[in-house]
């Protein structure tokens, strides 16, 4: 019966929290267990109306009892009591609820059988002794002191942020542990965040405001900013290992607004004084700390200019030489870009905003700066100066690149820049002309370096972009083969040259070369005829249908000269300047008209070769000024000509009018630049049209912008333009709506 089982677990329920320490054997516990057992079994109705309220007037007058013995104690030895108290109540209830487990069962199977009247679905609350032993708790010792307990746990942090005491920090997590463990059912935490988190939080605040306008007046923002990122990481470090993890949540804003937020103006201000000195640390805190309240808007805008008036300062420097020479002006922009891409690497995690910056200011300092735009034109010359520094240091000479890793870096440089240019058909139709030089002259250092540049252009541009590059690299590389043959035809015939004869058979379409226009055909020597009789036959040959040009513009020999006694120096001539010394090899003089009878080109284009000749001192004229020139002008060899180099290159530039000019040099002109664009939109919108069948003119021009955009923004009038001349052609037609707003373009098969 009750009054039996009652005196003999009385005493051990008593001794369970009044003398923990002294320790529960196991025969013991297990007749304690049995008891119960035994009693809850027989008695089943009166466990919960008898039994257990002794029980719970127990639990209730034991934590009356165990904290009555703090009530004296000071502020820091109460939390250090409290905290060890709890502990062992903890474990003391836990131990109960393990020997009334049989009162357990009868309590949920009761409350079970109420929610399955009402139709209750929601889970079975935790262990009712553990229930009543968290209120006997909390009414008997929690409510009484949680006024000095909370005091004394802010105490802790304080001392912790102040650098004075950390010993106390586990005695702070335990006792929260109470806090959080004594909440309500419906928020396990109301007492933890009404008692501790909001005062917490409010001292922090109040803590940090005082610390931070302390710290900026006496060390300035850079040591605040390094001071901060410590003290961000000491708080959020703190609340992780001691305290909920929700309150981070609600810390992270604090913080972020009283550290960050209340002194984003002094970040900005001192952000151009760091980006001046190069502080990559610095910024990369000052980026880093501004993140995390996303008021990064304000850097990213500072960057921008700063990069744009660092890039045209630069410049400026220079500004004569960097007009002058290729190689100089884009050297100044290489270094400016890796500066500003390894800054936004390091300082900034290469934040897509801040590449956006730099794109758009460096955008401006390549195809606005003072060296390269035409204020009169307004247009800018950088693709045109940046295909001349890629020609400088692919081509044999004293600015091409040796080491190839350095050449491979040079070239992926270049390429970077040729991201920003608006008009790449322009660079494209320069660096074709000087491929060209480069390829027919043997100027080229090195076959991998041409491969590797156009595979980088083709990976930034597409591959339709390289297409004639590509088709010029494979030309150079079959004619090798091509001659090959020719020679084998010529054993074969058993036929001889008088001289050895190499030939470039390039294919039209991807070759911008042509002869310059001429009244009258240049007439090959009588030495050279031999050679291309014989080619021409093996040709037409070998490869049916197909039609050849000879490009004498191109076209370079080696001339032995013997006009000085004793000595043999090898002339590199072009093709006309050869004619004019062979002339000279039955004579001693030849007059103007029997240099224009006998090589066939009109007085233009004679005109260069010989003034070449005479300016690197092959022959001598009786005429200085080339203004004054007549057909009885009389040209003679140099027999007092010297050199140091008994190899003598002739085809040098010479100034005719106001510019300097040599054979064979083409450069790209404003009348062919509009003529390809043309020919470009003509093609994008029949493919368009193609595709598409019908279309409206808004559309076929949005689209057609967009497929050009690659290559260079095209005028609307020139769309305009292109679509009536196809519409002329007839590949396009316009359909045939009696409202002409409505009216369409049709795709004609």
């Amino acid at each position: 019966n009750l009054e039996n089982l009652w005196a003999q677990c009385e005493k051990p329920f008593q001794d369970l929290f009044t003398q923990l320490k002294s320790g529960l054997t196991n025969d013991r516990y297990m007749k304690i267990y049995t008891q119960v057992y035994n009693y809850c079994s027989s008695q089943n109705d009166g466990v919960l109306k008898e039994f257990y309220p002794k029980i719970l007037s127990l639990l209730n007058g034991k934590a009356t009892e165990i904290i009555e013995g703090g009530t004296h104690l000071s502020e820091d030895e109460l939390l250090l009591f409290f905290r060890n108290k709890w502990n062992d109540w903890k474990f003391s209830t836990r131990v109960l609820k393990s020997w009334l487990e049989p009162v357990n069962k009868i309590h949920q199977s009761d409350n079970s059988n109420k929610s399955t009247n009402i139709g209750n679905s929601q889970n079975p609350p935790q262990s009712k002794i553990l229930q009543d032993g968290l209120t006997a708790w909390k009414q008997a010792a929690f409510d009484k002191m949680h006024n000095r307990l909370t005091g004394s746990l802010l105490r802790i942090v304080k001392n912790d942020r102040e650098d004075r005491d950390s010993s106390n920090l586990q005695v702070l997590s335990d006792t929260l542990e109470c806090y959080v463990q004594l909440g309500s059912d419906k928020n396990k935490l109301d007492v933890y965040q009404a008692n501790f988190e909001t005062k917490f939080l409010q001292e922090t605040e109040a803590f940090y405001k005082v610390e931070s306008l302390d710290h900026v007046a006496k060390n300035g923002i850079p040591a605040y900013m390094r001071h901060i990122a410590k003290r961000v990481e000491e708080e959020r470090s703190r609340v992780l290992k001691f305290m909920p993890i929700s309150t981070l949540d609600k810390l992270d804003p604090l913080l972020n607004k009283t550290l960050i937020i209340d002194y984003k103006e002094e970040f900005a201000n001192k952000f151009l004084d760091l980006l001046l000195e190069n502080k990559e640390d610095e910024l990369a805190m000052m980026y880093n700390l501004l993140l995390r309240v996303d008021h990064l808007e304000t850097l990213r805008i500072k960057l921008q200019e700063f990069i744009k008036s660092e890039g045209l300062k630069e410049i400026e420097k220079d500004l004569k030489e960097a007009q002058e020479k290729p190689q100089v002006l884009v050297k100044i922009l290489l270094e400016v870009y890796n500066r500003f891409n390894k800054l936004i690497k390091t300082a900034f995690n290469n934040d897509p905003k801040f590449l956006s910056a730099m794109d758009q200011s460096f955008s401006v300092v390549i195809n606005s700066n003072p060296a390269s735009y035409d204020q009169k034109k307004k247009e800018s010359n950088i693709p045109v100066v940046l295909a001349k520094f890629c020609d400088q240091i692919l081509k044999k000479g004293p600015y091409h690149i040796s080491d190839e890793a350095e050449l491979e870096n040079k070239l992926s440089e270049a390429v970077c820049l040729f991201k920003y240019l608006p008009d790449k058909d322009i660079f494209m139709l320069n660096y074709q002309k000087f491929l060209s030089k480069r390829l027919v002259e043997d100027l080229s250092a090195s076959e991998d370096a041409e491969a590797s540049m156009i595979n980088k252009l083709k990976t930034h541009q597409g591959f339709d972009y390289c297409t004639k590059l590509t088709r010029m690299i494979n030309d150079m590389r079959l004619c090798k083969d091509i001659n090959s043959n020719f020679q084998n035809y010529l054993n074969e015939a058993n036929l001889t040259l008088p001289y050895t004869f190499n030939f470039y058979v390039l294919t039209g379409g991807s070759w911008s070369l042509t002869n310059k226009t001429s009244s009258t055909p240049f007439k090959p020597p009588t030495e050279m005829l031999p050679s291309l009789t014989y080619f021409e036959k093996f040709y037409k040959n070998s490869y049916k249908g197909r039609v050849l040009n000879f490009l004498y513009d191109f076209s370079r020999a080696e001339v032995d000269s013997r006009q000085v006694r004793g000595k043999i120096y090898k002339l590199s001539t072009t093709a006309y300047q050869m004619a004019i010394l062979l002339m000279l090899n039955t004579t001693d003089k030849v007059t103007r008209f029997q240099v224009l009878d006998t090589i066939g080109l009109d007085e233009m284009n004679v005109r260069l070769p010989l003034l070449s000749l005479i300016k690197s001192g092959i022959i001598d004229t009786d005429v200085a000024d080339h203004k004054e020139w007549n057909n009885e002008t009389t040209f003679s060899i140099n027999t007092k000509f010297t050199s140091k180099k008994m190899k003598v290159n002739c085809n040098i530039p010479v100034q005719i009018g106001d510019t300097k000019t040599s054979e064979g040099q083409q450069t790209v002109s404003n009348t062919e630049i509009e003529k390809e664009r043309y020919f470009k939109l003509q093609a994008a919108i029949v493919r368009i049209m193609k595709s598409k069948k019908v279309m409206n003119h808004n559309e076929l021009v949005v689209e057609t912008t967009n497929q050009m955009t690659k290559w260079f923004s095209p005028k609307i009038p020139t769309i305009k333009k292109a679509i009536e001349y196809l519409i002329e052609q007839e590949y396009i037609r316009r359909t045939s709506d009696d409202n002409q707003s409505q009216r369409k373009y049709e795709y004609i098969a």
